[in-house]
């Protein structure tokens, strides 16, 4: 009875001890992905299909008043982080009271959605209480192919709902240094606009498009600029018409069910001379785990039923093993 009663304590400790948020990591299968449907010119998803999808809004104050920033795409990591890129916590602005005309503000506040094919309905939104950004990331909207570090990670202070569902899963991200085959089918998902012309082309429900890798060399060249182990090229070099849009920053690229890149930035939506640029997950891995785990959330009342929990067995064990 003593070993029993030990037994189960063991197993109690290790359950609670065990329950800290882990990003899940794993190399993609070697396995030629399907190529989705040739977000511009790509085809309407659900959320089934990408249960670690995330929707944000961001916030900022001006002069007092709370004012919406924009929208953007983002990945569930844990129940309790999200994966972005780290220009959608920015704004810049007219501002003539500053000395150079122009304001950067950073969001004072993130509310996402997740479990929701819909940017605008279902699911359920939590609010963030802090957004951490990679530490050497530059705001820029001038230079944009110097967008190294373009990541953040939102911190959740409540527990997504429906965590592991067939609506809300956490993402799968890459070992640190995978690299993604030049020329791979991948595919790049988010609400982003349909048309980018038409500022009304946000759709409301989320979608896909299938793009190809594109190596290193060519990507500079296109760009005509040094390449960056941290950035990730795709498109449909020569063909255009479809690829990520305004609205789509943040959100993931996807290779055999791995989320390999995240949406940073391209010249025009759906063009066929310059690949888009997402962030290389793959090279932000080490710093991603870290940041998880610096940011834990612990639910008090789980911890208090624990605690009880723990006392009780105690309790009995210490009776038990007096007999």
């Amino acid at each position: 009875m003593v070993f029993s009663m030990k037994l189960v304590i063991m197993t109690v400790l290790f359950y609670y001890g065990s329950c800290e948020d882990k990003v899940t990591v794993r190399e993609p299968p070697a396995l030629p992905a399907t190529p989705a449907n040739r977000i511009v010119r790509g085809q309407p998803t659900t959320v089934r299909s990408y249960p670690y999808m995330a929707y944000l809004r961001s916030f900022y104050m001006m002069h007092g008043q709370r004012q919406l920033g924009g929208f953007c795409g983002g990945v569930i990591l844990t129940q309790h982080h999200v994966l972005t890129a780290a220009h959608c916590l920015f704004r810049k602005i007219n501002d003539t009271t500053a000395v150079t005309g122009t304001t950067i503000l950073r969001a004072s506040e993130v509310v996402i959605r997740v479990g929701s094919t819909y940017n605008d309905r279902g699911g359920s939104e939590h609010a963030t209480s802090k957004t951490v950004v990679h530490e050497d990331y530059k705001y820029s909207k001038i230079r944009r192919f110097e967008k190294d570090n373009d990541v953040a990670v939102l911190v959740l202070s409540t527990s997504v709902s429906n965590y592991r569902s067939s609506s809300v899963q956490p993402a799968v991200i890459p070992p640190g240094g995978y690299v993604v085959p030049d020329n791979a089918s991948v595919v790049a998902v988010g609400w982003g606009r349909t048309d980018m012309n038409c500022i009304k082309s946000n759709p409301l429900g989320l979608r896909h498009v299938g793009l190809r890798t594109v190596d290193r060399d060519t990507c500079a060249a296109r760009w005509g600029a040094p390449g960056s182990d941290t950035m990730l090229c795709a498109g449909l070099l020569g063909v255009g018409g479809a690829g990520t849009c305004k609205g789509d920053s943040g959100g993931p690229l996807v290779y055999n069910g791995v989320v390999v890149g995240v949406t940073s930035f391209g010249m025009t939506c759906g063009d066929s001379l310059y690949p888009h640029m997402f962030t290389r997950v793959s090279s932000y891995t080490a710093w991603i785990n870290n940041t998880v785990r610096q940011n834990q959330v612990h639910n008090s009342a789980a911890a208090a039923d624990a605690n009880s929990s723990l006392m009780l067995l105690t309790s009995i064990w210490i009776i038990y093993s007096k007999n």
